[in-house]
């Protein structure tokens, strides 16, 4: 589990934003959404109506969780595109840099290579952008650690009984209410 923090600045928010709007453009879907890779969404372009964007953040970001599992079943270091088809909306999500990713619903009206192309680029022009969040005036210091157990700042905070957010109850609220 990841407890990654970053601060996302209004310059930021405004090249993110841009990037999501290209890519909406060049890849013609419904919908693109920036979140991290513990479910949080950061952003949005496009517009799916009856979708829960909350919602499908959290669950990408939980399959995203275990399918990063599957790889290092499978002796890969992680796998970065995964693509959903269903008779009507596809999902396609993608990793960018190291700690979110770019997750896209389209439906029959544009292709998946399409997507797939658009994606790559977007995903280069977002990285940059999102590096930044998690450095301290760009000396590339993450602002905080990755907190995994054997971490020090994992360690601590368990021997304060501090507790941390449980992931899998996230998932399992976010499918009941989808479902409900």
């Amino acid at each position: 589990m990841t407890n990654l923090q970053f601060v996302i600045s209004e310059e930021i928010t405004v090249a993110v934003e841009r990037e999501m709007t290209l890519y909406i453009k060049a890849s013609r879907a419904k919908c693109a959404i920036l979140l991290s890779k513990n479910g949080h969404l950061i952003s949005q372009s496009g517009y799916v109506a009856d979708f829960s964007l909350q919602s499908i953040s959290a669950l990408i970001g939980g399959i995203f969780s275990s399918t990063q599992a599957l790889a290092r079943l499978v002796k890969e270091e992680k796998f970065k595109v995964m693509f959903q088809e269903g008779s009507k909306w596809n999902v396609y999500f993608c990793l960018v840099g190291e700690h979110f990713i770019l997750a896209t619903i389209f439906d029959k009206s544009t292709v998946v290579g399409m997507i797939r192309h658009a994606a790559a680029e977007t995903e280069k022009a977002l990285a940059p952008h999102l590096e930044k969040t998690l450095s301290d005036e760009g000396d590339n210091t993450p602002l905080a650690e990755e907190e995994t157990p054997g971490t020090p700042s994992f360690q601590a905070r368990e021997s304060q009984g501090i507790e941390l957010p449980d992931l899998n109850q996230e998932v399992e609220d976010a499918l009941s209410k989808l479902f409900s």
